[in-house]
């Protein structure tokens, strides 16, 4: 498989595989199974987000 990344995506998806001690295909896969779960809950009228105790800091949007 062939991705085509930007630049700044390539730099970016370096970046969290070296701070996470993962490889970049073990980066994807996480961010492939977080988004699958957004869009699941966004289809339930739900959200994923940050919380810092019980404040939303950021709310993930796949739409």
């Amino acid at each position: 498989m062939n991705l085509d990344l930007t630049p700044d995506a390539y730099d970016l998806l370096q970046k969290l595989a070296e701070e996470s001690g993962k490889n970049m295909a073990d980066v994807l896969r996480t961010g492939l199974a977080l988004y699958g779960i957004a869009q699941e809950e966004s289809k339930k009228g739900r959200s994923l987000g940050v919380v810092e105790g019980e404040k939303v800091v950021k709310e993930i949007v796949t739409t």
